[in-house]
């Protein structure tokens, strides 16, 4: 560990203790916390994902194992409902995405109410958040899944060494043959960014813009994003929808796909959204404890530090701002892609995926 490093932590650890010895309640916390010893965390896909989640708290808290699985809701949540209904109990905090939490995990009781489980009083302090704490509940009953990130994401990711300037210029561009076989969607017949790009095409354009993208643009659709990332960098196919930047960064930090960027054109209806940055506390956490100073850790100022570290912004006013392009300006009206009470807008999108992407050979 390098000098600065070693004094990060050190000041991380004094704020903790500071926090402690303040308030005897997070003291008596902290302590029965210990004594659980570790706390079962689902976060994002990717390492980023896994270094912003694990390593401050590993360093904050070292006399509590976390236990860190990273993936997309897509692909875990199947898992935890057949466990749920066997009887087995093996989460204690579901970081990730929306849609697949307020459908699926939320309806089956799988969460607990969030704000008693909340403690310190830099996490609920209004003030050092974005629309106060309360700004980004994503469930219709404002108590069970808070989004903490916010970003206005871009649709689509272009590596200009393989798509000329001149070719796309516009959204409407995109139907046009120069770029047919060019495009990797991330598959909007699935949970994912992909859908969320869908569904703002379908806001702005309409359903028939949709209907010739699918129909007509050769377009390759894949639920790995780690492969969509790649075949962009690799220029395989150089336009990637819904790709985000935190799966193309790994291969930027290599100094490949330099020439990559977000397609900037705005949208006169654009969205925000949380992308993996929501948490909720599941019911039956088997590490009750571990869990609530978990979640208090990664709202307050220190967690939300190694949050950006994902490159993407936090909605708290007091840490860094690692993409200030991405974050709301003041005075637009924005499309929350992925709170429920905007999901039917969503099912659309991805149910005239499913009706006009052409059947695989």
């Amino acid at each position: 560990m390098s000098i600065v490093h070693r004094s990060l932590a050190a000041i991380s650890l004094v704020a903790w203790a500071s926090a402690a010895s303040a308030d005897p309640a997070w003291d008596a916390l902290v302590a029965a916390a210990q004594k659980e010893g570790e706390v079962d965390v689902h976060g994002g896909p990717g390492k980023l994902y896994e270094e912003a989640l694990t390593q401050g708290f590993a360093r904050d808290f070292p006399a509590i194992k976390i236990n860190y699985f990273g993936a997309s809701g897509r692909d875990t949540i199947p898992k935890i409902m057949r466990e749920r209904e066997a009887g087995i109990y093996s989460w204690d905090v579901y970081v990730g995405g929306t849609t697949s939490t307020v459908e699926t995990l939320k309806p089956a009781g799988a969460f607990q109410p969030l704000l008693p489980a909340l403690v310190l009083p830099e996490v609920l302090d209004d003030t050092l958040w974005l629309d106060g704490l309360g700004g980004e509940w994503m469930d219709k009953e404002r108590k069970f899944v808070l989004g903490f990130e916010v970003s206005v994401t871009p649709t689509m990711v272009v590596n200009w060494d393989f798509v000329a300037r001149g070719d796309l210029k516009s959204y409407d561009d995109l139907l046009k043959p120069p770029l047919a076989g060019k495009i990797v969607w991330d598959d909007p017949r699935r949970p994912g960014q992909g859908v969320d790009v869908a569904q703002r095409f379908l806001l702005n354009f309409g359903e028939g813009f949709l209907e010739r993208l699918f129909a007509q643009q050769k377009i390759v659709y894949s639920g790995n994003t780690r492969q969509t990332a790649e075949w962009v960098v690799r220029g395989t196919y150089p336009i990637g929808i819904g790709t985000g930047f935190e799966q193309v960064k790994p291969f930027q930090d290599q100094g490949l796909g330099k020439s990559i960027a977000a397609f900037d054109v705005p949208l006169a209806r654009p969205g925000r959204g949380a992308g993996y940055g929501t948490v909720a506390l599941m019911d039956h956490a088997p590490h009750p404890n571990a869990a609530k100073v978990y979640i208090n850790w990664l709202l307050s100022k220190a967690g939300q530090t190694e949050w950006t570290r994902t490159t993407e912004n936090s909605r708290r006013l007091d840490v860094p701002r690692p993409s200030p392009e991405t974050f709301p300006q003041p005075g637009v009206a924005y499309i929350d892609d992925q709170a429920e009470e905007n999901l039917a807008s969503r099912k659309e999108a991805a149910s005239l995926a499913q009706k006009f992407i052409p059947a695989s050979p």
